[in-house]
């Protein structure tokens, strides 16, 4: 019963459910395994679930580890969660990285037409996809290059537990929101979330490990078998957990000089300098391979980019790729980025077949195919930037085959596996040049992992300096510090001042400082709304028709309590008659303008538009706010309904996916969902991040200039007339008299 309770199973999916959608559909990352681990006897369990219309002929499931298939079974299970096992040829793991990849192949039952492919789809389920070892294995971490084998959760996080004693000190604080940044760097955890704790809360469980830190003296008492070496010298050692999987890193010192060093040791390896320097993104422990940067013009080839070159026998092949761009991207109102095509189509390709080209989920554009049957070398295919954004953005290629076959559709047709269409990796994406140019307010390089102003450090002021609020500051600085790929430039307070540029303050909304919503320009009545309105106690429907009869004009009734015909004939006959023939006039030509050149009233206003303060959704669970004032700088301020809230919330963003997306001004998070409401940025003032250049100056007036024409056009004229102006006086002082 020992060995059974202490037998290691291993989730190794980085996100609670992993759905593989159409007709192809792939994703790749990297786990790592101590050498106990690798050298053992293991197994793969897997549990999905898929929509009913999936053919089980003809759709397979493939799961590949380190280049060799080791599960290939048929989609089969639209009921329940189907549960397939595989043993791991032994050799096949190795200590260190390990590479895997999960493939789904799906065909629909009965529909062959390009539409029906958006109803397949196959969750592939965390809880019960993971690593089985054999009996009696241990886990032991050797050393400190074997913190990223402690994995993550069915949930894919990875927590990191800190006991430390009396965490509200200065002391004690500073230094442990430094240890766990430099941890998760190590680590490369996807999902690091932080937990601080006063009191040993025992055996730590899977995809969790426990650091104990502080001064020896404090440590003996608070965790039993601390070395008796930490009262002599700085001490970073990683122990195994008496009766458990689980492993203590112990960080330790005699003072708080050798408590410093100890960190230190931690981080002398954390940060990738090479990576940094390339402007690679450290994504392999959930996406692979790793993100390139687009610092301004280069090219990528779709094998880089992790597509390969692919034959394909259905209606809709989808291939998709990442790519970062530097938090002060500014190219979203004009330019375009160019895909080189290189693919082939057979004859039975019909014309009207076309392929698209989405950006974060927004289609960019299409190209419809006109003939049938060709060989496309370097055919130019125009992506315009403007739904690309600071960060990482996700470009997805879908391409629509039209046949005369699934026309017809005759019984047995979707089991075909002719192929007539192959996307060779040979194809490339070329990026421009763009404008780089700093925002502020722009919640998108916090995304990033950076600051509002690189040049100084970050003053963190937390509302109360108690575990909750610890933890939460923790798991935020972590996950920056993962998407910059290097430990935050801070410096922690107790209460901030107008003399710091740039504040980020951390507390429940309870704990807000007065005239702190003011700053961030978020509403007052946040602090009624959400004591007010507990989260989840209402139906999504109710919480519907709350909002809508909210907006609703009270009208006239009659006796059976619904408005009269003739008064709602008469209201509205009488509105449109106010509005005058210039009013209507002027009405339709905005509509005009609007349908054909996408100018609106507020684009060609004069008037400096000002955020009204922003009130995010009573059911949303964290707000993410920032503003800049002429007189205090850049605020920055997250909250949450309570500090348990905020602590398991900022977990929940933690999500490598989901704080990709955080941007704007303002983000609230829905947590039913599990999406951001983004508030865009309206209203801002620019900052230089790169060296002054004519030609990144005329790109940044490009893009000001397109998404501002009224200004643009203004400005046109006015330069029309002085060069007139001048060219009339120079003629008349120069020219001869007719």
């Amino acid at each position: 019963m020992a060995n059974a309770a202490a037998r290691i199973e291993r989730p190794v999916l980085p996100f609670e459910t992993i759905r593989l959608e159409g007709e192809t559909d792939a994703r790749s990352w990297t786990f790592h395994l101590t050498q106990d681990e690798a050298s053992s006897g293991a197994s793969i369990s897997v549990g999905y679930k898929n929509a009913v219309v999936v053919m089980p002929e003809a759709s397979r499931l493939r799961i590949v580890i380190n280049g060799e298939t080791v599960v290939d079974t048929p989609i089969k299970s639209a009921d329940a969660i189907g549960r397939v096992s595989a043993s791991i040829r032994p050799g096949l793991l190795r200590t260190g990285s390990n590479f895997i990849r999960v493939e789904a192949f799906q065909r629909h039952r009965t529909d062959c037409t390009i539409e029906a492919t958006y109803e397949l789809w196959t969750d592939v389920d965390s809880a019960s996809t993971r690593l089985i070892f054999a009996e009696g294995v241990t886990k032991t971490l050797r050393s400190l290059d074997d913190l990223p084998a402690i994995g993550v959760d069915a949930s894919g996080a990875t927590t990191i537990r800190v006991v430390a004693p009396k965490v509200y000190r200065p002391e004690i604080r500073d230094r442990l929101l430094r240890l766990v940044q430099l941890i998760a760097l190590r680590g490369r955890y996807a999902r690091p979330v932080i937990q601080v704790v006063e009191s040993d809360p025992g055996p730590s469980p899977v995809g969790t490990i426990k650091v104990v830190m502080g001064l020896a003296g404090e440590l003996r008492g608070l965790l039993p078998g601390v070395p008796d070496l930490a009262l002599a010298q700085p001490l970073t050692m990683v122990m195994q957990e008496a009766g458990s999987i689980g492993s203590t890193l112990v960080v330790s010192g005699p003072n708080w000089s050798d408590l410093d060093t100890a960190i230190a040791l931690i981080g002398a390896q954390a940060v990738n300098t090479v990576s940094v320097e390339r402007g690679v993104v450290d994504t392999a422990s959930w996406h692979w391979p790793e993100v390139p940067t687009a610092f301004g013009r280069r090219s990528f080839r779709f094998a880089d980019l992790g597509i390969s070159t692919q034959e394909f026998s259905g209606r809709r092949l989808k291939a998709q790729f990442i790519l970062n761009l530097p938090p002060d991207f500014y190219a979203t109102e004009y330019g375009e980025a160019l895909i080189y095509l290189d693919a082939a189509y057979t004859a039975a390709v019909k014309p009207g077949s076309h392929v698209n080209v989405f950006v974060n989920g927004k289609i960019s554009t299409q190209l419809v195919i006109t003939t049938q049957g060709d060989i496309v070398k370097r055919h130019i295919v125009r992506v315009p930037l403007k739904n690309f954004k600071s960060g990482l953005n996700a470009i997805s290629v879908e391409v629509g085959l039209l046949t005369d076959a699934d026309d017809r559709c005759a019984p047995g047709e979707t089991l075909s596996e002719t192929n007539r269409f192959v996307l060779f990796d040979t194809s490339t994406l070329e990026f421009p040049d763009f404008g780089r140019i700093g925002r502020q307010p722009d919640l998108g390089v916090l995304s990033a992992g950076h600051f509002p102003d690189e040049d100084i450090p970050t003053t963190v002021v937390l509302a109360r300096p108690d575990t909750l609020n610890v933890s939460a500051a923790g798991t935020l600085l972590s996950r920056m510090a993962r998407s910059a790929g290097k430990p935050m430039r801070v410096q922690f307070s107790s209460a901030a001042s107008t003399e710091d540029e740039s504040v980020l303050f951390i507390g429940a909304v309870d704990q807000i400082p007065s005239g702190l919503l003011n700053r961030v320009r978020v509403s007052e009545h946040l602090r009624m709304i959400w004591p007010a309105t507990p989260l989840q106690t209402e139906s999504s429907q109710q919480v519907a028709n709350a909002g809508f009869t909210m907006f609703v004009k009270p009208t006239s009734l009659d006796r059976n309590g619904t408005a009269s015909t003739d008064e709602v004939r008469k209201r509205w006959s009488d509105s449109f008659r106010r509005q005058g023939i210039l009013q209507q006039t002027i009405g339709s030509i905005q509509d005009w303008m609007e349908r054909t050149f996408s100018l609106s009233a507020t684009s060609l206003s004069l008037k400096k538009r000002i955020d009204d303060p922003y009130e995010p959704p009573q059911r949303s669970s964290l707000l993410i706010a920032q503003n800049r004032t002429p007189e205090a700088g850049i605020w920055t301020l997250v909250t949450a309904r309570t500090e348990d809230a905020l602590a398991e919330e900022m977990a929940r963003i933690a999500d490598p996916i989901l704080w990709s997306n955080v941007a704007g001004r303002a983000v609230a998070l829905d947590p039913r969902e599990s999406r951001l409401q983004v508030e865009p940025i309206q209203d801002y003032d620019f900052i230089q991040t790169q060296p002054l250049s004519f030609m990144n100056l005329r790109l940044v007036a490009a893009n000001w200039m397109s998404a501002n024409i009224l200004q643009y056009a203004l400005t046109m004229m006015a330069c029309c007339l002085f060069l007139g102006a001048a060219t009339y006086l120079l003629l008349k002082r120069l020219g001869r008299p007719s």
